[in-house]
């Protein structure tokens, strides 16, 4: 039953190239290709042009062959042991996850520790190692948002100094903008304009949120931070966007959206719809009694579940 259970945990469904698994392992494409030219594992499927795509199962793999090599293993040993006489026995798998909860604690301590000493090697590593344990969009939303949260709490204590919070969110938005980068694509289901509150400067979020859609085959244009209502509303005329995502961070940030809800759903057909979230709707619920649009949720992973409803596609 067990095995059953991580049978079904991985997606056989292939869509990862190359280089989104490099970027998710750890491990340089070539490696992995010359496994695959080797000894057949990983098994990407090939797309009309030719390119290997890969599934999570196939990342899980890649992910266990290289702690089992890291821990002193040949590549041939570890093939053979995660084989083990029988290719349908799935048991391997069991250590390609860890599910215990004191993990994210550890994980996230860790964190927050290398980021407030200015330690990018360090923070990683970390990284790295928790992307080998869960998948992409559980290490955001379970560790890196956290952290980003304990770092601003510890700065606003006058426990650390602003530019230790500074470095903290810039190494965090690099993280995600390889991300978006690396997923983005110009032929997406569907186009989505992500964007913060015209004063708002806090942009983490909103990024999470277009790396988040362009990994469920979204196709998103990221403004970042402070756009203007009314360089806003010029773009949404000029792409017509199928819906506008905005993010606050604070009260003030959040009346503003207000005004711009209001104006995006004002303007001519083909009018795109109008979503919004961040911090300030997840601290204080009763702002979305007044605004218009939708609320997408408290977290950027619930957001692409509610985007793919209000465009009436399933995720």
């Amino acid at each position: 039953m067990a095995q059953q259970h991580f049978l079904f945990q991985f997606s056989d469904k292939p869509r990862y190239n190359t280089k989104a698994v490099a970027q998710e392992t750890g491990v340089p494409a070539d490696t992995f290709r010359a496994w695959e030219r080797r000894y057949g594992i990983p098994r990407p499927q090939r797309t009309d042009g030719g390119h290997r795509l890969y599934s999570e199962r196939d990342i899980a793999t890649i992910r266990w062959l290289r702690d089992r090599t890291a821990e002193g293993l040949t590549i041939s040993q570890a093939i053979a042991l995660m084989n083990d006489g029988n290719e349908s026995n799935l048991s391997w798998l069991n250590t390609a996850v860890d599910t215990e909860p004191h993990t994210w604690e550890r994980l996230n301590s860790r964190l927050v520790a290398a980021l407030t000493d200015y330690d990018s090697t360090r923070a990683e590593q970390i990284l790295g190692e928790a992307f080998a344990l869960y998948p992409l969009e559980d290490v955001f939303l379970k560790l890196v948002q956290p952290a980003m949260v304990e770092i601003g709490e510890q700065w606003h204590a006058g426990k650390i100094t602003v530019t230790a919070e500074h470095f903290a969110t810039q190494f965090i938005r690099r993280k995600l903008s390889g991300l978006f980068n690396t997923y983005n694509i110009t032929d997406g289901r569907g186009l989505v304009l992500v964007a913060c509150a015209p004063s708002e400067q806090h942009d983490l979020g909103a990024l999470m949120l277009a790396v988040f859609l362009v990994r469920h085959g979204w196709q998103v244009i990221y403004l970042g931070p402070e756009v203007p209502l009314r360089d806003l509303l010029e773009t949404v005329r000029k792409l017509q966007p199928d819906l506008v995502a905005m993010s606050a961070s604070t009260t003030e940030t959040a009346t503003q959206l207000l005004e711009t809800g209001r104006a995006i759903l004002a303007l001519p057909p083909p009018t795109p719809h109008f979503g919004y979230g961040g911090r300030a709707f997840n601290l204080n619920p009763v702002l979305t009694q007044k605004m218009p649009g939708t609320f997408l949720g408290r977290d950027a992973l619930e957001a692409v579940d509610n985007v793919a409803e209000i465009l009436g596609v399933g995720r």
